[in-house]
């Protein structure tokens, strides 16, 4: 559940950015990412919501925050590809993609990196309540996700906004403030 080993942040070394992360039509010379994410806002049979305390990429110079579960869109994949891709990966669950149901909710962000560098997004998300007993497995996990995620936990949604914690991508706990 920890991350023993962390890169740090070194303002002469952007992070890599793949080509098909590059924004089609930037809006500055600082654009240099754009990326659409699919995520599960996985809650348990008590209403609370499981979140990952993760580090972004090294060279963002940007401090840990809470993400649900869920990753980029891969070229050619649709958006419940996807998250049900995404959900397997990161906790081990597999879902059937009806079992998810319709987008819950769509976030554009924006995030600016301690270069002054930043990065647009949308983060796409899926609601699923859990009926049984779950046990988060890591053996799906990129060497990346092995570096990067702190912790994981459920966190009542109430109590998350409540904390002071940042949470991931900027709108979620506006979200979920309204929802929960």
């Amino acid at each position: 559940m920890s991350s023993d080993y962390f890169p740090t942040y070194d303002p002469n070394k952007p992070p890599k950015v793949k080509k098909h992360h590059r924004p089609a039509n930037p809006e500055s010379v600082d654009h240099v990412k754009h990326r659409e994410t699919a995520r599960v806002l996985l809650l348990n049979g008590n209403g609370e919501l499981l979140m990952m305390n993760t580090h972004w990429d090294p060279g963002t110079g940007l401090p840990p925050r809470w993400l649900t579960p869920g990753g980029g869109i891969d070229p050619g994949e649709g958006i419940l590809e996807a998250a049900v891709r995404e959900l397997f990966e990161e906790t081990g669950l597999v879902v059937a993609p009806e079992s998810l149901g319709e987008l819950v909710t769509s976030i554009p962000f924006k995030m600016v990196w301690a270069n002054g560098q930043y990065e647009t997004g949308i983060a796409h998300f899926y609601q699923l309540t859990l009926d049984d007993d779950f046990s988060l497995s890591d053996a799906n996990w990129t060497m990346d996700e092995h570096r990067d995620v702190i912790e994981w936990r459920w966190w009542e949604p109430h109590a998350l906004i409540a904390s002071g914690e940042r949470v991931g991508p900027p709108g979620l706990l506006e979200f979920l403030e309204h929802h929960f």
